[in-house]
């Protein structure tokens, strides 16, 4: 018996139907069955669907008359025979470690429905950014795509999709039912693995039924009264963060009373890792220093004038498809390593196994976004920080004063760099002072030559360091 029933409706989607079967078929977990439900189509589907059951033994197709997409999945899951259940929209895709990463979160109990992060592909690109999914949220929104990996026993036991919602919304009132009635936990996996296409508003079906959704909604509050004492609560939030934001707030990294500035948290608005040393954005983030995931946060290779070039020329030639170059696989991690051949960097954090074609799409808009929000700080900013720490290396320092030079004649804010050097001759866990060796330059040095028998030492003067410069 398999442990995953994935469940795909069917209706006349032939333009998108491989592309989702590819998906599911390429999963690193294997132990599935894919039930398709055609649900009448009346296009090309259905062959499409009978020439990749011949092909995959573990494709099953139900054919039923046109009932809709509620109908199609209740029929579908009423039929798996796996313990667990997936749904999955036949015109999405997903992560080949899809499944893989939902099932490890189920048997290591962090909930009872898992979900991912979620990337927009067709007429949308970019992540649809989703709250986290709690009571509290779930009041005011849906905080949940379909695509979910719940337990079927847990599906009866909420009564299944409800056929009153057949024309849109019928995830989110299983949601509903779950969450509210069953107390049961959902916890969203911080990966994107799921990729939900936008289409035009003549092939949505949301699009088409956009004006029920207000009166479905309205019906919510009714059906689950609890949604009203959450959003009681979250009002009542609200309001007292208003009140006190009135006497004390946190703003452009100044404490304000009364909006008077009394004391300035740090001095710089942003701070940065340019790397190489893994330990700095990590060092950063326990600082509350780091504002987002920088452009070079887990690369490794490359030199401190490679990185400090693309920051100079704005990014440019940074992630090119055909630069890319497939190294091996990360034994530690278990993930593909590329590296740009023009540039030298090596990339491995966010790649996970697949087809190299699949991944880089979505790896290559997280990466558009890093740089585009680093180069809107440089911009917009008045000071930033950039920080760097050097692994077995020395590197030139008036090749580094010309360039921050550079990058400062670039951008409008006063762009400083952390340059912390390897220097083979200084004892294990002991740093010099640090110095400014230029108006844009602060540089000290230690010893980091192994790894990770010398880590902790690093760690520490790492925190030291950037603890003096930036708070």
């Amino acid at each position: 018996m398999p442990k995953i029933s994935v469940i795909i409706p069917v209706y006349n989607t032939d333009k998108y139907l491989a592309e989702c079967l590819d998906s599911v078929i390429k999963q690193t977990f294997n132990d599935i069955e894919i039930i398709c439900v055609n649900d009448g189509s009346t296009d090309n589907s259905l062959e499409i669907l009978r020439k990749y059951a011949t092909q995959d033994s573990r494709i099953k197709i139900i054919n039923q008359k046109n009932s809709g997409v509620v109908v199609a999945r209740n029929n579908g899951i009423a039929n798996a025979t796996a313990d667990l259940i997936y749904p999955l929209d036949s015109d999405d895709k997903i992560d080949p470690n899809a499944l893989s990463e939902l099932y490890n979160a189920l048997m290591n109990n962090r909930g009872d429905v898992i979900t991912s992060r979620v990337i927009k592909f067709g007429t949308e690109t970019g992540e649809m950014v989703l709250p986290k999914p709690t009571k509290l949220n779930f009041s005011r929104q849906n905080c949940s795509v379909n695509a979910a990996l719940f337990r079927k026993s847990d599906f009866i036991t909420a009564g299944g999709y409800d056929i009153a919602y057949k024309t849109a919304l019928e995830d989110h009132d299983l949601w509903l039912r779950f969450i509210y009635q069953h107390n049961m936990r959902f916890y969203r996996v911080p990966k994107p693995l799921f990729f939900y296409r936008i289409k035009t508003k003549t092939e949505s079906r949301n699009q088409k039924h956009i004006t029920e959704h207000t009166k479905i909604v309205e019906n919510f509050y009714k059906k689950y009264p609890q949604m009203k004492k959450y959003l009681f609560i979250s009002k009542c939030i609200k309001k007292f963060n208003r009140f006190i934001r009135f006497f004390f707030r946190i703003q452009n990294n100044t404490i304000k009373i009364f909006k008077i500035p009394v004391y300035k948290i740090r001095k710089y608005d942003t701070v940065v890792s340019v790397g190489a040393a893994c330990f700095v954005p990590e060092t950063l983030k326990k600082l509350k220093l780091r504002d987002f995931s920088g452009p070079f946060d887990w690369m490794f290779g490359s030199h401190i004038l490679t990185r400090l070039n693309f920051v100079k020329n704005g990014f440019k030639n940074y992630f090119n498809y055909d630069d890319f170059e497939y190294v091996g696989e990360n034994p530690d991690n278990g993930k593909n390593v590329y590296k740009n051949t023009k540039s030298g960097i090596t990339y491995n954090h966010d790649f996970p196994k697949g087809d190299f074609n699949d991944i880089f799409g979505p790896v290559s808009e997280k990466y558009k976004r890093r740089t585009e929000r680093f180069i809107t700080h440089l911009q917009t900013d008045n000071r930033v920080l950039l920080v760097f720490f050097e692994l077995n290396d020395t590197g030139d320092k008036q090749k580094i004063i010309k360039i921050m030079n550079d990058i400062n004649k670039k951008y409008h804010a006063h762009i400083d760099l952390l340059y912390v050097n390897h220097n083979p001759n200084i004892k294990l866990g002991i740093h010099t002072r640090i110095k400014r060796i230029s108006e844009y330059v602060l540089y000290a040095e230690y010893h980091y030559d192994k790894f990770p028998d010398e880590l902790p030492y690093a760690k520490k003067i790492c925190k030291k360091l950037i603890q003096k410069v930036a708070k």
